[in-house]
């Protein structure tokens, strides 16, 4: 059958296998790639269109607003229909508009089809989210959602891809060339199987048996859900965390190749390479270390165990940026930068995942779309918090400082819902053996 990918059911601690995740985290991957590209091909841009940095700015953020908007009908889709179908059409859309950016005639079309794609994008992550944990039970989520949410920061190679692409074809070269791995992409993702929602819970708590399918539960209206949601405590310690996480690690990536320049006097490509390259490293080496550290618990429970890594790391990774702050070389600024990403990269695979736990399968969606909206928004209001900062202080290195006491407090909430954890995860296991 063409929905093959994931069809298959073993005794592994990983009954579907490992394919469904590479295809989620392949269009979390190409999704970053091509929303990267307009910082790739800005200058030809507004050499073409003569547009300021102020309209330039506006881009992404008009793209983050859209996104925002749009979590909570996209989370509302993805609980309710086939969510391999949802992605098959958003990422068709999206390698489209990625078309339609390369034939705008002016530039106003060109703004309009970027907020189109924002909008075929904020609808993908809610039912990728859902997926990955109906692919997976509660061992291997760290793994899956940290390499998912991994992805997102390895898109930002399309910066580069984007810029080589850019000098050898032209800015709408580029373009047309990256539409081809979302259509690509596209095909795979029309492969997945469409698992049954809150099988991998059922197989958790020991209740599968005899190859039964459940039908799945009505989620409800959408009201219900929210009292649902509202009432799960871990879920605001974990949501505030990754929000925290992603404002600091955004107003950190932005600024520290201008951070970089201006302090230490690197050129334009030394600062980009050690500020992007090596948080992209740290980034990556954490998250796996993350989810590693998952597999054995010193916690009562693997849940409780993650909430601990997760604030360890963001807190471990305040002291990290807190000394790179106050440092003079740029070497040692450097270790330490890197130093800050791996650590607080920890919490990536441990919350997220830790989300997916307490969520009922019914309300994965939802739950999702409102961590996103937290995640957007602190990804577009970190690097403006840190840009007025430095500007009211005429330093950069000060406009850093305000984001040390918001990862703390992201740290101490995460650690917070330590006791509530346990309980709220297995109010899950409970309602997924039940008949």
């Amino acid at each position: 059958m063409w929905r093959s990918i994931g069809r298959t059911r073993t005794a592994s601690p990983v009954p579907y296998g490992w394919a469904p995740a590479v295809v989620l985290v392949l269009v979390s991957l190409v999704d970053r790639m091509e929303y990267s590209l307009v910082s790739a091909v800005l200058p030809q841009l507004q050499a073409e269109w003569g547009f300021g940095d102020a309209v330039a700015g506006s881009i992404p953020t008009a793209a983050a607003i859209t996104t925002g908007l749009l979590a909570v009908p996209a989370a509302y889709l993805a609980d309710r229909y086939d969510r391999g179908r949802i992605i098959t059409v958003v990422v068709l859309v999206w390698a489209l508009a990625t078309v339609g950016s390369a034939l705008a005639p002016t530039f106003a079309v060109f703004y309009l089809v970027r907020m189109g794609l924002a909008a075929a994008e904020a609808i993908d992550n809610p039912a990728s989210a859902s997926l990955l944990a109906d692919f997976h039970p509660s061992a291997s989520r760290p793994t899956a959602f940290g390499w998912w949410r991994t992805a997102a920061y390895l898109g930002g190679a399309g910066i580069v891809l984007g810029g080589v692409l850019a000098e050898w074809l032209g800015w709408r070269g580029a373009f047309l060339v990256m539409a081809l791995p979302g259509l690509a992409t596209a095909v795979l993702v029309s492969r997945l199987h469409e698992p049954e929602r809150g099988w991998t819970d059922r197989l958790t708590a020991g209740v599968v048996g005899g190859g039964a399918t459940e039908p799945a539960r009505d989620p409800g209206t959408l009201r219900t859900q929210w009292r649902r949601l509202v009432s799960i405590r871990t879920l605001w310690g974990t949501g505030a965390a990754l929000t925290v996480m992603s404002l600091a690690v955004g107003g950190l990536t932005f600024w520290a190749p201008s951070l970089l320049q201006r302090r230490f006097g690197l050129g334009d490509g030394a600062a980009a390479a050690a500020g992007g390259g090596l948080t992209l490293i740290g980034v990556v080496a954490g998250t796996l270390v993350g989810a590693a550290l998952t597999r054995r618990s010193l916690a009562p429970t693997p849940a409780q165990w993650r909430v601990v890594v997760g604030g360890v790391g963001i807190l471990g990774g305040t002291a990290a940026m807190t000394a790179a702050l106050a440092v003079e070389g740029v070497l040692a600024f450097c270790v330490l930068l890197t130093l800050f990403a791996f650590l607080a990269a920890w919490a990536l695979p441990t919350l997220t995942s830790c989300v997916a736990d307490v969520l009922p399968a019914q309300d994965r969606g939802l739950g999702y779309g409102a961590l996103q909206i937290g995640a957007t928004a602190g990804g577009a209001i970190g690097p403006l918090l840190v840009g007025a900062v430095s500007e009211a202080a005429d330093s950069l290195t000060v406009g850093m400082v305000p984001l040390l006491p918001l990862l703390v407090m992201g740290g101490v909430l995460a650690l917070c819902a330590y006791p509530f954890v346990a309980p709220d995860a297995q109010r899950v296991l409970d309602a997924a053996g039940a008949p």
